[in-house]
């Protein structure tokens, strides 16, 4: 398939993601940037709403339901704004006016554009997938959706294989399911269609949002917060080849739109119409989606959402008016109480976190945060000076030093946690995250962004000033064209230097998991074109048992023919379970083949023992000695890989 292909279903993913958003916006009164930055968000809300009602109600998950929940919380905001408007709306003194359609949408091109790029040298081709261990539950849970017409996260976790349902976050594969159910697409191809919908909008606009509450809604930081966007390692380009942690991507692509928000909720920067009421219902729009899609990055956002809450409570702090002052600190300190008493309650058993509790350097880390290094990845040259620069300004100016103090709430959550020598002070800090500095890292361009941001707009207002002085020196009137050249040429430079080193690495590094080859790690090139026969040698209803970590299980991701173990490395029944364990001992112990006959397993995909952690090997007791004698029957094979029928359960 090639890119060519996927435009109409590019296109259904932008109305499907951006459209309830968009008329959610304009009924409430947004314009222009705040408009576009907000929708994709505001669009995942609404996904999420339509499939937990689908399953509240019993309707199959289809487009007619995210259209019902648009229309139907439209018009609650419509009434809301008639009876409340003039709450949700106020003229501020100094009003800002909104940045003009063309700056917005150049400063997007910027920003979108390379990253589209990246992204589609990255996938390769539209059906290429990440061949890492988390992909196979996400490829099999789109493939349950479309099955079982259920998105709900409460019921998501074990893709159907027990009568209880387990909760799952499900924001982004609902999202994708929509999208691959609407458009007609295998998962593979809705999978990276859609991710790079929401990539280059939800991100790329959230990004401009954000920076511009605070520098203003001119072209030039609109430009600066575009190149800037583009100038880290750990985000997109991490989450798109790491564990591969798809939901929380999405979770994290949001965030800057709704640091925006809360920004204009403290009135800090540039002033807005939205009212403190306006505000907060555009927080409470945001939220379920990017809860439902990451719970963890609503901490990262009350986490980096400190230090412009004590920059706004602190002028009332220290004021003469005893009502102002006791309002301040009772705003700030309950805020501060709820953020510490959600830390302790929303987090993981302890147990989640073992696998990280040897890895880790601080000392490496300080370095890292300060280099822009996360990782061990070379120095993101631009991301580094305009941080230095930007950190001098705020100093200089006495203003938006909350910007550097977000700036050192990220760079203090990756640093401890990488702390393997501190246990107990590492789980309480990062254990929201499991104590994954992997996960941690994607945040920290959004922790640097706004800091980068205003050193970038300082060194174009320098630059920009030295062109007019110049020009004055020589008595020469500014021709009209001078200003947007020079803006030109500092943008043209500035994108110059982003794929240099660190994101340069971070693009190729994620590019080397999206190919099939003879050694890919999770599906080999033979073991998918064994997978794509299936249809011809399984019929439909019989079950196929195989490993899930040498990729076996994707057999139901690609065709539709159900796996006993469609995620994790255990069935979580006991008839699985037994079956997994000994079924090349069928011949010899009856249990074997009642656990068989009651789960209708009938075939058993055979790709070795290869794990798709890099070195690793993977044995399931009961699939090694798949013979003739032991009631196997060789009925297919490319390759290595291999498909067996099971015989010897009469």
């Amino acid at each position: 398939m090639s890119w060519l292909q996927t435009i109409p279903a590019v296109l259904v993913a932008i109305v499907l993601v951006f459209g309830p958003g968009l008329l959610w916006g304009a009924v409430l009164g947004l314009r222009r940037l705040s408009l576009v930055a907000l929708a994709g968000p505001f669009g995942v809300t609404a996904i999420v709403l339509a499939a937990e009602l689908g399953r509240l109600i019993g309707l199959r998950w289809a487009w007619p339901q995210l259209l019902a929940v648009t229309v139907l919380v439209a018009v609650v905001l419509w009434l809301l704004r008639r009876k409340l408007g003039h709450r949700l709306h106020r003229d501020p003194e100094k009003p800002n006016v909104p940045a003009p359609w063309r700056s917005v949408a150049l400063a997007w091109a910027v920003s979108a554009v390379p990253l589209a790029a990246a992204m589609i040298f990255i996938f390769g081709a539209p059906d290429n997938i990440a061949q890492s261990h988390d992909n196979i539950f996400h490829l099999n849970a789109l493939r349950y959706i479309s099955d079982s017409s259920n998105a709900s996260s409460l019921t998501l976790g074990y893709l159907g294989t027990t009568d209880r349902g387990v909760f799952y976050p499900a924001g982004w594969h609902d999202v994708v399911s929509l999208v691959m159910i609407t458009a007609g697409l295998q998962p593979a191809v809705a999978i990276n269609v859609t991710n790079l919908v929401l990539i280059t909008g939800i991100w790329s606009t959230g990004c401009l949002f954000m920076v511009s509450r605070i520098t203003g809604e001119r072209t030039m930081p609109l430009l600066v917060a575009a190149v800037v966007s583009l100038s880290y390692s750990s985000f997109p380009y991490l989450l798109l080849e790491f564990g591969v942690v798809y939901p929380f991507m999405l979770s994290i692509a949001m965030l800057p739109a709704a640091l925006g928000v809360v920004f204009q909720l403290l009135r800090l920067g540039m002033h807005t119409r939205v009212s403190t009421e306006g505000n907060v219902l555009l927080l409470v729009g945001l939220l379920p989606g990017m809860a439902l899609s990451h719970p963890a990055t609503i901490m990262g956002l009350l986490a980096l959402s400190v230090p412009p809450v004590v920059a706004a409570a602190y002028p009332a702090l220290r004021a003469t008016e005893q009502r102002r002052r006791l309002r301040a600190w009772v705003g700030t300190g309950a805020f501060l109480v709820v953020l510490v008493a959600l830390w302790i309650t929303l987090r993981p058993a302890r147990s989640s976190s073992t696998n990280w509790d040897n890895m880790g350097n601080a000392a490496a880390a300080l370095g890292e945060v300060v280099l822009n290094s996360p990782l061990s990845r070379p120095i993101s040259i631009l991301a580094t000076i305009l941080t230095i620069v930007g950190a001098a300004v705020v100093f200089n100016l006495r203003k938006n030093r909350f910007a550097l103090g977000m700036y050192a709430v990220g760079a203090a959550l990756y640093v401890i946690g990488n702390w393997q020598a501190m246990p107990g002070l590492r789980w309480w800090v990062a254990g929201i995250w499991y104590n994954d500095f992997f996960r941690i890292s994607a945040m920290l361009p959004v922790a640097g962004l706004l800091i980068a941001s205003i050193g970038g707009v300082a060194l174009a207002g320098t630059a920009r000033s030295f062109f007019r002085a110049s020009l004055a020196r020589r008595e020469k009137k500014q021709p009209a064209w001078i200003r947007p050249a020079a803006t030109g040429v500092l943008v043209v430079i500035s994108l110059a230097v982003v794929p240099l080193f660190a994101v340069q690495r971070g693009i190729s590094e994620a590019a080397a998991k999206y190919r099939f080859t003879d050694r890919s790690q999770l599906l080999t090139a033979d073991e998918l074109a064994l997978i794509k026969r299936l249809p011809d040698r399984v019929p439909e209803g019989a079950v196929i048992a195989g490993d899930p970590l040498t990729g076996a299980s994707l057999s139901y991701a690609y065709t539709g023919r159900p796996t006993l173990v469609p995620s994790g490395t255990t069935s979580p029944s006991v008839d699985g379970k037994l079956i997994m364990d000994k079924l090349d001992k069928m011949r010899t112990d009856p249990a074997v083949c009642a656990a068989v006959k009651a789960q209708n397993v009938q075939f058993v995909l055979d790709f070795g023992n290869r794990s798709v952690h890099p070195g690793e090997t993977s044995s399931v007791p009961g699939l090694q000695e798949l013979t003739e004698a032991n009631g196997f029957e060789l009925v297919d094979s490319e390759g290595d890989a291999k498909l067996y029928r099971i015989t010897g359960c009469p």
